[in-house]
């Protein structure tokens, strides 16, 4: 993860929340035919509400009117003139419009105002026989409804008939109330007003339904965009993470007073900062004093690519050179807010270099010695054949014996050292065979047991348990072993201990052996020449012994590398690949 000193939260925090589009706009539709049916029904049971409180307050007034009536029973039959006069205060209440009582005939009897009439006597009095009542409204005037109830107009129940003294006053009583019907007409104004109020109330509630729900709904949808948005941002921060952490080049972004904002795993293992934080860092103190000077970026934003330092590693003494390429960092108006710098190790591929241009020089100088060697071996063939001829004729005389016998021994050491020159001029192809490296290096330090011992040298073998067999020359390998060996032998005059160990190497190798010694160490200096040939410190030494080591290790694809520091001692690190081998070790 792209490190900046926070913990990234993913984008799955909304995923409850989480609603397709089809179905919000089903929710919003529903949620609207349920607020229009609420209030078609909240208003229909207001109106009929009001219509019944219409009916009863119509009915109070018919009933006062015919308690009117009845109130003048002592009489023959009704007197008209009583009736449309108490019909007339009756209608003085503001709230009733017209009262008409008439028969079935259409007769008026009473009547206020005096100018209403009543039509369609014949279909009232079937709509009465049927429903007892007829409720209607009627348009007073352009401006104005009136909400009229008609029904039978009985002043006289039976049990008032039965108390009337007279058989003839019953029959008159009877046959004046048998046919007549009231009308009463009542101002709507009022009810009206209060429908009104009650219908802008519940369009109001329902507005406010609406608004209520939508804004929900549309929360709701402000809160699945927003997880979606987030949801794709993480993928896409994830992905962007996977991607700078599995970059092989280390990654850095600094502010604008050279502090380190953000960095890549990559980055923290070149800085050798792994298990420090160095967020908020001086890049400074990483890349060294002068950095800036280096690289040259300036204010104008200058781009600078694969630019070579060298970097002193964070908590270690040595310096390893990188590549370095930097860019400004801008924010959305152009303004330069920092730099982005990408830095790549080069220790391998200055290693590399280092190796072709070592087996470049060590071809060349084989291919001169060879020549050199060819060239001198013959007249040390000479040479020796006159020096053994001088000693056999100054046998017996001692000083001129020993002359010639020093002058067979040295061209003997010369023969031996040319001889080792060809070896290392001539180059040869390894006869590769299944081997496994433990019996190898047992052998070769059987051989030197004894040499050992009388150095007071101890051996430690450290061999890893399972080890593969490779595809190796035993010959050159062994070689290898004996040259390494006898080095750290002369090493330690006085003693000490060599310890050997084989163990599993990371691929692409195989097999990884060091070899290490308690003995006198190489300075730096002498570290960087010790595989070129005729490099020694060694009073008798060739110089040859490590240059052939390494052309081996190189003909069989492998590596090889040295530390050493002065008395400390000397550690050989050698991988070799398998090859084809298919064994494994006991």
């Amino acid at each position: 993860m792209l490190h900046n000193g926070r913990q990234l939260k993913k984008g799955k925090r909304y995923k409850s929340l989480y609603l397709p589009a089809w179905s919000i706009v089903v929710a919003v539709l529903t949620l609207l035919v349920v607020i229009a049916i609420s209030t078609y029904r909240n208003m229909s049971l207001e109106r009929g509400r009001i219509e019944e409180s219409l009916v009863r307050e119509a009915l109070v007034i018919i009933r006062a009117i015919e308690a009117g009536v009845r109130a003048d029973v002592s009489s023959p039959a009704p007197d008209t003139a009583r009736l449309q006069k108490l019909i007339e205060e009756v209608s003085r209440e503001p709230e009733i419009a017209s009262i008409i009582i008439f028969d079935h005939e259409g007769k008026v009897v009473a009547v206020s105002p005096a100018d209403k009439k009543v039509r369609e006597t014949s279909s009232l009095k079937l709509l009465l026989r049927e429903q007892g009542m007829v409720k209607r409204y009627r348009q007073w005037s352009p401006e104005e409804r009136v909400f009229e109830v008609i029904q039978p107009f009985r002043p006289y129940p039976v049990e008032l008939l039965h108390n009337t003294r007279t058989t003839a006053g019953k029959g008159i009583l009877r046959k004046w109330s048998e046919d007549k019907m009231i009308s009463l007409s009542l101002r709507m104004a009022s009810a009206d007003r209060a429908h009104r109020q009650d219908r802008h109330h519940n369009l109001l509630m329902a507005a406010i339904l609406v608004v209520l729900g939508t804004g929900a709904l549309y929360f709701v949808f402000i809160v699945q965009n927003y997880y979606l948005v987030d949801s794709t941002l993480g993928r896409i921060e994830s992905y962007t993470q996977n991607v700078v952490e599995s970059m092989a080049d280390g990654l850095l972004s600094i502010d604008r007073n050279g502090k380190i904002v953000t960095f890549n795993r990559q980055a923290a293992e070149i800085i050798g900062a792994e298990t420090v934080n160095i967020e908020g860092g001086n890049i400074a103190d990483f890349l060294g004093g002068g950095w800036e000077e280096t690289l040259d970026p300036g204010e104008s934003g200058k781009v600078v690519r694969d630019k070579q330092i060298e970097m002193h590693r964070w908590g270690q003494d040595s310096r390893i050179p990188i590549s370095v390429s930097m860019a400004p960092l801008r924010d959305e108006t152009g303004r330069i807010q920092g730099k982005v710098l990408l830095i790549k190790d080069l220790s391998e591929i200055r290693e590399l270099q280092e190796k072709v241009r070592r087996s470049e020089r060590l071809a060349s100088l084989g291919r001169l010695a060879a020549g050199v060697a060819h060239e001198i071996r013959n007249p040390l063939s000479s040479i020796r054949g006159f020096a053994q001829y001088f000693a056999k004729r100054f046998k017996g005389q001692d000083e001129e014996e020993g002359y010639a016998l020093v002058m067979v021994k040295e061209v003997d050491r010369l023969n031996r050292v040319i001889t080792e020159l060809l070896d290392f001029a001539v180059q040869k192809s390894p006869h590769l065979e299944s081997q496994f490296l433990e019996q190898i290096a047992d052998h070769t330090l059987k051989l030197l047991t004894s040499d050992m011992a009388a150095r007071k040298i101890s051996v430690i073998r450290d061999y890893e348990a399972g080890l593969p067999a490779i595809y190796i020359d035993r010959d050159q390998i062994s070689q290898v072993f004996i040259n390494i060996l006898l080095n750290a032998m002369e090493a330690m005059p006085k003693g000490g201990t060599i310890q050997f160990s084989l163990k599993t190497a990371e691929p692409p190798y195989a097999v990884e052996i060091i070899i290490a010694d308690t003995g006198s160490g190489i300075s730096v200096e002498d570290r960087e020449k010790v595989f070129e040939p005729f490099f020694s410190r060694k009073r008798k030494g060739t110089g040859l012994g490590l240059a052939v080591v390494y052309q081996i290790i190189e003909g069989h694809r492998g590596d090889i590398s040295v530390e050493s520091r002065l008395g400390e001692g000397t550690r050989f690190h050698m991988r070799l690949p398998s090859g084809n081998g298919g064994k494994t070790s006991l």
